[in-house]
């Protein structure tokens, strides 16, 4: 099972993971919905 101080290490590391890849979805829909009205 994870100890403390396993949960202190792993767990920021996640979160900025997720953050990093939330952050790269929303800007490719930004880019493209972008892209979408040049194009119009």
């Amino acid at each position: 099972m994870l100890d403390a101080y396993t949960m202190e290490t792993v767990i920021p590391s996640l979160v900025m993971v997720a953050a990093m890849t939330g952050v790269m979805i929303w800007g490719f829909f930004k880019v493209r919905a972008l892209m979408n009205e040049d194009k119009k």
